[in-house]
């Protein structure tokens, strides 16, 4: 109808071709403007939270700023793409994972599994990061409960050292040092993981090893590689490992106790540990690690 109003029509020409009244007009009018202005409010929080982290999701960024009381997630989302929020996706190429050679082979103990509490299932990965001019590499440990990140350290290298910093991060975050064989830590089958100085560390802590045959059975560490990089560290030209290490604290913090997850509806990972460490194990929520269905190698 503005068009034609545009177009030099008289509003009652418009209103008696369209079948439209006066009244229904103006109220239109009243409702798209009061829409333009929820979404440029709405609008200013991406804004803000995408300066802070630059590929925050569109529905974390709704959930975190609290904005179900000004309209529906699906609405939001759907007004914020229109307006040019959405994200694209983003791929990775680099092998960080050597499995050769038999030593310290451990076979899947978590697939399958149901968790019902922190410090059960722990998983750990490493994934690269590089910028114009370094190339890096992130170790990481993430409770399967919580998804908490509990040990997250950057090196120059994929050296087996780097695995046993991590794990020692993962015993001072949970201030504890001894597990009595209730914990266990997945990862890859890397040399990193199955080296004689990382196997004595678990030995001595009372943790249990289990290994992934292939990356669909650590998803969740992947996942975290993919949040930590093309999330966060794509905000940052890091020139040190210096720096990396800094930057990884302060992405640790933010992971945890800052954006809210959609895994645990919509809390944070320490907002979910405390109130589920608050509960008594039988009325915790129970969570079952993915059984990954093998593809029929004779099938075409």
């Amino acid at each position: 109808m503005k068009n034609l109003i545009g177009k030099g029509y008289r509003l009652v020409e418009v209103c008696s071709m369209t079948g439209i009244s006066r009244q229904a007009y103006y109220k239109r009018l009243k409702k798209e403007s009061h829409d333009t202005r929820l979404y440029d409010q709405v609008e200013a929080f991406v804004i803000k939270n995408r300066k802070e982290k630059s590929r925050a999701g569109l529905r974390a960024i709704y959930y975190k700023e609290g904005l179900a009381t000004m309209l529906g997630v699906n609405r939001f989302e759907k007004q914020m793409s229109l307006r040019g929020h959405a994200l694209k996706p983003y791929r990775s190429f680099m092998k960080t994972t050597d499995s050769r050679g038999h030593h310290y082979k451990f076979g899947n103990l978590i697939v399958g599994k149901e968790v019902n509490g922190t410090n059960q299932v722990i998983v750990g990965d490493i994934t690269y990061y590089r910028n114009h001019s370094n190339l890096f590499f992130i170790f990481t440990f993430t409770d399967i409960y919580s998804l908490d990140i509990k040990g997250i350290y950057g090196s120059k290298n994929m050296e087996g050292k780097n695995a046993e910093r991590c794990l020692r991060q993962v015993m001072k975050y949970n201030n504890q040092y001894k597990y009595n064989w209730q914990l266990i830590i997945h990862t890859d089958a890397g040399g990193q993981y199955r080296s004689d100085a990382f196997q004595m560390m678990l030995t001595h802590a009372g943790i249990i090893p289990s290994h992934a045959e292939n990356c669909l059975e650590n998803g969740l560490a992947e996942r975290i590689n993919g949040i930590t990089k093309n999330e966060y560290l794509i905000d940052y030209n890091i020139k040190s490992v210096r720096q990396l290490n800094t930057v990884l604290k302060h992405i640790q913090y933010q992971h945890n106790e800052v954006w809210p997850s959609s895994k645990l509806g919509w809390v944070t990972p320490r907002q979910y540990a405390q109130w589920t460490d608050g509960l008594s194990p039988r009325k915790r929520p129970v969570k079952k690690v993915k059984e990954i269905i093998k593809p029929n190698k004779g099938f075409i």
